[in-house]
């Protein structure tokens, strides 16, 4: 089955900063309807399915903030989030409060962009919908 191989860099509680493996599957293996991502992470593999990469991407940093891992990467970003037509959920916005998401601050969720603050998921999703209220005008 082919993947695309990813590094992203993961942080501990205590600051230290290490690389893990992410294996970035367009079909997974077990439903060709669903991606699949699996982290290569100090001798572990951690797996998870979704519809997309972003959703997938959110079920691995939830397991890694019980282990009090941060992600850094963009889709782990403050204000990143995908559109709901993203397709497979490998893109972003980098989004701006007041202002419509644009296709010059599209991100891959997987890379890293200097200058995003990287924050726990719950803190994205708020950032998300203060966004979205902030369209309303």
């Amino acid at each position: 089955m082919n993947y695309e191989s990813k590094t992203i860099k993961l942080a501990m509680n205590d600051g230290k900063i290490f690389d893990g493996i992410l294996k970035l599957y367009e079909e997974s293996p077990d439903d060709e309807e669903m991606v699949l991502i699996e982290l290569l992470i100090l001798g572990d593999t951690i797996s998870f399915e979704h519809e997309n990469f972003f959703l997938a991407l959110q079920s691995l940093r939830q397991h890694l903030e019980k282990k009090h891992i941060q992600v850094v990467c963009n889709g782990a970003a403050l204000n990143v989030y995908p559109s709901q037509m993203q397709g497979t959920g490998h893109l972003a916005y980098k989004l701006k409060f007041g202002e419509p998401a644009r296709l010059k601050d599209i991100v891959d969720i997987f890379e890293f962009d200097k200058g995003l603050r990287f924050v726990k998921i719950e803190e994205q999703f708020s950032y998300y919908n203060k966004w979205l209220k902030s369209l309303e005008g």
